[in-house]
């Protein structure tokens, strides 16, 4: 047997490890093959220590079954047995049939670990996929793309001369980080225009602020678009700017806001809340019951505020929200929110590879679960968006947040 295969087969063992870790083990190395028998070679982890009794009972030669049909009759097979254990695993999540608790390989946990440290080496564009190639919408701030002059509304038609026509966001993503210091030229062309160009730009560390503040004379306009470990220093920083520029009222929008950590979301909360309110209570099953209150440290309990939300808000800006409106601290002004009242755990398998595991769902601190259609935080006063750019001139939620915080009465002993 060739060793490609051989090593492909070896691995594929790992789906029993994963998939089947309530059965008992199979002997690597069968020579006759029939229904229910793995294929020759392919390896099996051992089940866990505390496999219950009538799981072991459970009879898996069903899936070696199904494994074998695909093998044996698949047009364009045989398919990799790598394909078939990852498609395995991403069955074990599914099978929950909990939208949150999702199978993660390798890169995407690479990607999502990326996303919540707020940083990356790389070289500073937002991209969507438009007309089959990569399209840039932003440039981040002081990025090196910025300083190399890359827009937005620019199609990257190739990476180092290869190109990247129809090529998977994620996959493009990988060959444009790299080493720090390191080159990659980029051919470009602005949506629009026919000339293309070749720029070469040297990748460095990426910081991406979560946290975006704009003036409108006395009102401080706070942007969180997500809460990684970096939010809750930002959200520092904001804040003290916003004193020294004499701003006595506070807009934060949360809209389109999609959560995070749930620890950065209590961090910031604790901001806007005396030490010890409770934030949200968290039920599981390892955990009936766990509270999550405020914490010491730099603490705004005066300033009149206001919480933009929409849709879009959802998990730890309704944390956040939630424990603001039920405390009196903050009124919301928008649309409904998302609704999304769980909690996940990250569990790292050995090839680098996450299960986003749901473990609990939480209460807001006026005991609202929200969990399941229509369950999402409903504001004070509702708005909506309409055509308008979230934070434009035109936004008539924004509008209305600027309207509302200055019609609260100012605190003249802070």
């Amino acid at each position: 047997m060739q060793r490609p295969l051989r090593t492909a087969l070896m691995l594929a063992g790992s789906v029993v490890a994963l998939c089947l870790v309530f059965s008992i083990g199979f002997v690597a190395g069968a020579t006759a093959l029939g229904p229910g028998i793995p294929p020759p070679l392919v390896l099996a982890g051992e089940p866990p220590p505390d496999v219950k009794d009538e799981d072991e009972e459970v009879d898996f030669s069903l899936f070696w079954e199904a494994w074998r049909v695909l093998q044996d009759n698949f047009y364009d097979g045989p398919l990799a047995a790598e394909a078939l254990r990852e498609g395995a695993i991403r069955g074990l999540a599914d099978a929950t049939d909990d939208p949150y608790t999702r199978y993660h390989d390798p890169e995407q946990a690479r990607r999502s670990s990326i996303s919540l440290s707020g940083s990356f080496v790389g070289v500073g564009i937002r991209v969507e996929v438009r007309d089959g190639f990569p399209f840039v919408t932003q440039p981040l701030p002081r990025s090196p793309a910025e300083a190399a002059g890359i827009g937005a509304n620019e199609y990257v038609l190739a990476v180092d001369g290869v190109s990247t026509r129809g090529i998977a966001l994620a996959e493009f993503g990988r060959i444009v980080r790299g080493e720090r210091g390191s080159p990659v030229t980029l051919t470009l062309r602005r949506q629009g225009e026919t000339t293309e160009r070749d720029v070469t730009i040297v990748r460095d560390r990426i910081i991406v602020q979560s946290v975006t503040t704009k003036v409108f004379e006395d009102v401080g306009y706070l942007r969180i678009a997500n809460f990684s470990s970096r939010t809750s220093g930002e959200v520092r920083r904001a804040l003290s700017g916003f004193r020294t520029a004499g701003v006595d009222r506070l807009v934060i929008d949360l809209r389109n806001n999609p959560g995070g950590l749930l620890d950065a979301s209590v961090a910031v909360t604790s901001r806007f809340l005396p030490e010890g309110e409770l934030i949200l209570r968290r039920e599981s099953r390892n955990d009936p019951t766990h509270v999550y209150n405020a914490v010491s440290g730099f603490r705004d309990l005066r300033t009149p505020l206001v919480v933009l939300v929409n849709g879009g808000s959802a998990s730890g800006s309704e944390v956040f929200a939630g424990a603001l409106q039920a405390h009196g601290r903050a009124m919301l002004i928008g649309e409904q929110t998302h609704g999304k009242g769980s909690v996940q755990e990250l569990h790292r398998l050995s090839d680098g590879s996450i299960m986003r595991v749901t473990t609990g769902i939480w209460f807001t601190p006026a005991g609202v679960a929200l969990a399941g259609a229509g369950s999402g935080l409903t504001p004070d006063l509702e708005v909506q968006l309409a055509e308008a750019q979230i934070g434009a001139d035109d936004d008539p939620v924004l509008t209305a947040g600027l309207e509302a915080v200055r019609a609260l009465p100012l605190d003249v002993s802070r």
